[in-house]
């Protein structure tokens, strides 16, 4: 429960979206587009947060996109839009990369887009400490108890690979090899096994990296 309760408190307060420059308001149909910061579409709809009543009843990340006069159909906005950007906040859809329904707020921008998401759907993804005393059933309405479907984890989708890597101390530790400086940080830190710190690090890695 602390460490939700961290996790929560981070994405909320200490780790605001990127900057309201950095990516014009839109639909966002491919990672090209995303890239060029140059939306496909700019259908009427808006990005709200989920209730954890919805959440919990329905899997999913943590926001929706909504077409509050309907003409957008519901498969696109759950399958189609890659990313949408409020102008202020930019979000990435988790279906296209098996990571739940709905959008997560990117936190960090740089060689990687860092976010937070639900439970993957692929299994590949789904670590060693992850299994331990879980039971992964159907996304959506099967997932197994409520605190499952609000459980989030961390995640990299690098923008040369379009693949998503989920974030532990291990993997990050692994990256940080190519910073020596930034790893020296890292193992002096008393809870590198918390996203809130692992986070930090995926934010100092994107200020001094570059993607073409």
């Amino acid at each position: 429960m602390k460490n939700i309760l961290l996790i929560i408190a981070a994405c909320l307060i200490g780790f605001p979206g990127i900057s309201q420059e950095s990516y014009p308001k839109g639909s966002y149909m491919t990672l090209e587009e995303l890239k060029a910061k140059t939306p496909g579409e700019n259908f009427e709809v808006s990005m709200e947060r989920r209730t954890k009543t919805d959440i919990k009843m329905n899997g999913g990340n943590d926001y929706r996109l909504v077409s509050e006069d309907k003409s957008v159909k519901n498969k696109v906005l759950k399958k189609e839009i890659l990313a949408y950007s409020t102008g202020d906040s930019l979000y990435i859809n988790g279906l296209p990369y098996k990571l739940q329904i709905w959008y997560a707020k990117v936190l960090s921008d740089g060689k990687y887009y860092v976010f937070t998401a639900g439970i993957p759907m692929d299994k590949t993804l789904q670590t060693k400490k992850m299994q331990q005393g879980m039971a992964f059933g159907a996304i959506g309405g099967g997932i197994a108890g409520a605190s499952l479907a609000m459980k989030r984890y961390l995640y990299i989708l690098d923008k040369e690979t379009n693949k998503v890597k989920m974030i532990d101390a291990a993997v990050l530790h692994e990256m940080l090899t190519a910073y020596p400086e930034l790893l020296e940080q890292f193992n002096s830190e008393p809870e590198k096994d918390e996203i809130p710190t692992q986070i930090t690090y995926l934010k100092k890695i994107n200020s001094i990296t570059t993607v073409r």
